[in-house]
C-alpha cells in the first residue's frame, strides 16, 4: 500500500487488544453508579468518548455521581488484573520496527489516557521510544471525532498534514482524520465495516508490504 512519512496510531484495538481488560473496567465502573453494561456493548463503549457511552446508557446526570465513575474508571486502568488482560497483536512489535528503520515518524493518538498507554506499552514489552509522541485524552479539550487530539500530536511533532496517515479501528477514528485532513486508514480484522474507509487493512502487516 502507499507509504506515508508519518504514522499516527489510535491504541485500543489498533496496537493492543485490550477488549478483555475493557470489559473488566466498564463493567466495575458502570456498576459504582448502578449502572449494568449491556452483553457485547463493550466494543462500542471503546470506540466512542468515555461520556459519550456514559449518557447512552443513561448514567446518573449529577456531578458526584459522574465523579465516582471517573474515579474508579482512573482507578481500575492501573489495576493489575486489567493489565495482564491486555494483549498485543502478534504483528505489531515487527511493523512498527520496520516502519522506524525506514525512517517513518511513528505517534500514538488515543481516548485513553497517557499515562495507562505507557503503562500498557511497558507491560506487554513494546519499547515505548518507538513513538514519537503520545497524545491521551487530556491532551485537549475536544476528542475524536473531532480533530484536535490528532492535530495535536502533528503540532508536537512539528508535521504538517501532507504525508500522514492516522490508522484505527473505529467509525469515529476515521472521522477524526478526515476532520484533521489527514489520511485515513481502517485496520478492520473482523471485516466489520464494510467499505466505511477507501483504505482498509485487515492486518497491520500490510502497512509494510
Amino acid at each position: 500500500m502507499k507509504s506515508f512519512d508519518t504514522y499516527l496510531f489510535d491504541f485500543d484495538g489498533t496496537l493492543v487488544d485490550s477488549y478483555e481488560s475493557l470489559v473488566k473496567v466498564f463493567s466495575g465502573a458502570y456498576s459504582k453508579v448502578g449502572v449494568k453494561v449491556p452483553e457485547g456493548y463493550t466494543l462500542r463503549l471503546m470506540r466512542c468518548p468515555l461520556y459519550v457511552g456514559y449518557q447512552e446508557l443513561n448514567g446518573p446526570v449529577d456531578e458526584e455521581s459522574k465523579k465516582i465513575f471517573g474515579d474508579e474508571i482512573v482507578r481500575l486502568l492501573d489495576d493489575p488484573d486489567v493489565l495482564k488482560a491486555t494483549k498485543t497483536y502478534e504483528e505489531v512489535k515487527e511493523v512498527l520496527e520496520t516502519l522506524r528503520k525506514n525512517g517513518k515518524t511513528l505517534g500514538i493518538v488515543t481516548s485513553n489516557s497517557k499515562k495507562h498507554v505507557l503503562e500498557v506499552l511497558n507491560f506487554i514489552g513494546l519499547d515505548s521510544s518507538l513513538f514519537s509522541v503520545v497524545i491521551g485524552n487530556e491532551a485537549t479539550k475536544r476528542h475524536k471525532p473531532y480533530p484536535d487530539p490528532i492535530l495535536k500530536g502533528l503540532e508536537l511533532l512539528g508535521k504538517n498534514i501532507e504525508g500522514c496517515c492516522y490508522v484505527g479501528d473505529a467509525p469515529d477514528d476515521m472521522k477524526s482524520a478526515v476532520n484533521a485532513e489527514v489520511t485515513p486508514v481502517l485496520i478492520d480484522r473482523n471485516h466489520e465495516h464494510g467499505n466505511l474507509c477507501e483504505i482498509t487493512i485487515y492486518s497491520l502487516d500490510e502497512l509494510i508490504r
